[in-house]
């Protein structure tokens, strides 16, 4: 369990690490948009049950 537990918790430093540098690409005022949008999903609270996955090639 500990092993998984260490699985998570660098999945989840490398999510937010990618995403703070692909907010430090943006302007200024998509920055901001994009701040907002995170602090609503944190604000609604979060879930294990939820998993959001981003890809460069989408399947849509």
């Amino acid at each position: 369990m500990n092993q998984n537990s260490n699985n998570y918790e660098f999945c989840i430093n490398l999510a937010i690490d990618n995403a703070k540098k692909r907010i430090s690409l943006l302007d200024d005022s998509d920055k901001n948009c994009v701040l907002e949008e995170y602090k609503e999903w944190i604000k609604d609270g979060l879930s294990n049950h939820t998993v959001l996955l981003l890809r460069e090639d989408p399947i849509i």
